[in-house]
Order: structure tokens, then C-alpha cells, then sequence
């Protein structure tokens, strides 16, 4: 729930409403299916919940880390 939130609070302050794909699609720079923390950076409203959305501290979002 804290994830939908976030995504919520993410897609709202960045001005339009994207699924979870077209976030990817749209900083995955190296197109490796995930978005990196150095991705992230290109969306401040995005970086500012990185740590909270990569549940796994892996370092990256995938799509499933965007829509919990």
C-alpha cells in the first residue's frame, strides 16, 4: 500500500498519470527492463522515493516494485 502511495504521489507531481511500463520506458536509459538509482535522478519526484519503492535494496525498480 505504502508503494501505491508513492507511485500515486510520483505520477501526480510529475504533472501526468503513467503505468508503471511507460515510467520504464521512459528513464530506463540502458533498457534492461529496471530503472537504476542514476536513472531515477532524470525525475525528481522519482528519486525523491527511490529507497522507499526498492523494497529488495537492490539498487534498481522493476515493474513489480512500481505497482505494489
Amino acid at each position: 500500500m505504502k508503494n501505491l502511495i508513492a507511485i500515486t504521489f510520483l505520477c501526480f507531481a510529475s504533472g501526468s498519470v503513467f503505468a508503471q511500463e511507460d515510467i520504464i520506458d521512459a528513464l530506463d536509459g540502458d533498457n534492461d527492463g529496471r530503472i537504476s538509482v542514476e536513472e531515477a535522478s532524470a525525475d525528481a519526484a522519482l528519486s525523491s522515493v527511490f529507497a522507499e519503492l526498492d523494497v529488495n535494496k537492490d539498487g534498481y525498480l522493476s515493474a513489480d516494485e512500481l505497482e505494489n
